[in-house]
């Protein structure tokens, strides 16, 4: 309780609890904010399903099993450590999906706690951090659906922010603690590539202001002459060079060995135009307000930076790049939330802006606590009344492309079909953790992990109608499509010609479940999809 009390103490006055009342208020906002991000997501489903036929079968799947479409080899799931503790939370534990739920709401909270830590390590004053954290929110949610292998990347993201102002201050047994986390992280998801961009930054930094930067913080380039500067470096930072190694092996630990390698390449150049949370920022759902909150962020960096010196701003650089990837894609928010609310406040605290912003909340201490009790009790009350410790599943909303295929999939059990299902991207690991191995699909959310590259194409020209969506059919087997509700390709299907070929087999308000006439006579004389499945 001493700890706690001094890591909240903010002046001479009472202000533990002025503190404790913004940190909370602040929490149970950011709660209400992504209160409604209930939906599991459907990324959870092929991760789960990955999960489970390795611990049915024993033998680890390194080339795709769930589809019927062309497909790449190996199949390398960076996510497939996420899908064993989904599958834990969700299949193995008595939560049941609510697990994923409930895990976020531990993960959001574990994250603010390491965010709060990390920046009164940097120098912020507890209320500096209240008041800035909601400027981030409108670029922060992006990570926090229910539940994605991101939120994962975003506390390791935090933890290694703690790890390195450990070294800043002079430590090196962080470096043991960074190896296992690194490996964890890397076979949870690939958003490692952070956490190593981040500390090949920090590496930088820390070298250049020994060699560039005088003692007073000023910038001195020809200090990298001198060879009693190199000479320090070397004393403080030889450590550095031991974590060379660890992350170019540490990389090999891995289901797949060095074929991560390249996958990790092919994947992070590749192009994704065509999916909503990899188009810029401006494309959101509210863009003044999130366009708002990223220049107002921007803003007190520079104010920041103007006020005080380059090398008394830890972590800049890496600040801006992520801020530069915020711009550029949607899902990165989030990474930007984070390192900017883990370094800025600590920034803005002793500039002329952060002692007038806590001098104005102390001298009106009473008001204060009245807004803050107020927003602890209105967040708390919507967040509540979205009961964010249950995992919601939308089925029946024709219009949402995110809703899942339940009452087809509870059709396809009830009746033992089997065959190849043309899913939409969204459904298919549904179908999947749901039918297989009886329903092989040909599309789901692993898109870069499993499929060949023009498998999505040709998957949004079918079911826009676009011309040439018959292309898919003529070029597979196929026995099912499903459809939702607002596919443009769902009236082209009730076409006479084409119904002369497919008959509706289920359909209810979200989805159109078909079937060929003529594949239950296909079917018993084809061998079962248990015998397809080619483990390696």
């Amino acid at each position: 309780m001493i700890r706690l009390r001094n890591a909240l103490l903010i002046g001479r006055h009472r202000d533990f609890r002025l503190a404790a009342c913004g940190l909370a208020a602040i929490l149970v906002a950011f709660l209400a904010y992504v209160a409604r991000l209930s939906d599991v997501t459907h990324d959870a489903f092929h991760e789960m399903s990955l999960a489970r036929l390795w611990l049915q079968t024993g033998v680890f799947p390194t080339s795709d099993v769930f589809a019927f479409t062309h497909t790449v080899s190996p199949t390398v799931h960076h996510e497939w450590g996420t899908g064993l503790i989904l599958y834990w939370v969700a299949e193995a534990s008595p939560l049941g999906l609510d697990g994923m739920a409930i895990l976020r709401l531990i993960l959001i909270v574990g994250l603010g706690a390491l965010l709060y830590r990390v920046a009164r390590n940097e120098g912020a004053h507890p209320l500096i951090f209240c008041m800035l954290a909601p400027v981030v929110f409108p670029v922060l949610w992006v990570g926090f659906a229910n539940l994605r292998a991101q939120l994962f990347t975003l506390v390791f993201l935090a933890i290694e922010l703690l790890l390195l102002q450990s070294d800043r201050r002079g430590g090196r047994r962080w470096v043991g603690t960074w190896s296992v986390l690194y490996v964890i992280w890397l076979n949870v998801h690939a958003g490692f590539v952070v956490g190593v961009a981040l500390l090949a930054v920090h590496i930088v930094e820390r070298w250049s202001g020994v060699l560039l930067w005088n003692r007073s913080g000023v910038w001195d380039p020809n200090g990298a002459l001198h060879q009693d500067r190199w000479h320090a470096a070397w004393q403080r930072y030889w450590h550095h060079f031991v974590l060379i190694p660890i992350t170019l092996l540490g990389v090999l630990c891995n289901p797949w060995g060095w074929d991560y390698v390249p996958y990790l390449i092919r994947a992070i150049g590749l192009p994704r135009t065509t999916m909503l949370e990899w188009q810029p920022l401006w494309m959101t759902h509210n863009p003044l307000v999130t366009l708002a909150s990223f220049f107002a962020s921007l803003l007190l960096v520079a104010y920041a930076a103007r006020n005080r010196r380059w090398s008394r701003l830890n972590g800049w650089f890496f600040v801006c790049l992520a801020a530069y990837m915020c711009l550029k894609h949607l899902r990165h928010g989030s990474l930007y939330g984070v390192v900017w609310l883990a370094l800025v406040p600590g920034w803005l605290t002793p500039t002329e802006l952060g002692r007038s912003a806590i001098a104005w909340f102390q001298n009106r201490r009473s008001w204060a606590m009245i807004g803050l009790a107020a927003v602890l009790v209105g967040c708390g009350a919507f967040t509540v009344a979205h009961a964010p410790w249950r995992s919601t599943m939308p089925s029946g909303s024709p219009a949402s492309l995110m809703s899942y295929p339940v009452g087809a999939c509870d059709f396809l059990v009830e009746c033992g079909w089997q065959g190849n299902m043309v899913t939409p991207f969204a459904s298919g690991g549904y179908v999947s953790w749901r039918c297989h191995p009886r329903i092989l699909v040909s599309l789901d959310g692993r898109y870069e992990v499993a499929y060949r590259g023009d498998v999505l194409p040709k998957h949004d020209r079918f079911f826009a109608g676009n011309p040439g969506w018959e292309q898919l059919l003529e070029e597979y087997e196929i026995d099912f499509l499903l459809v939702h509700q607002s596919d443009a390709v769902r009236d082209r299907l009730m076409e006479e010609r084409f119904q002369r070929v497919w008959s509706i087999a289920y359909e209810d308000s979200g989805f159109v479940l078909l079937a060929r006439r003529e594949f239950l006579t296909r079917l018993e004389d084809r061998p079962n999809p248990e015998d397809r499945i080619n483990l390696h």
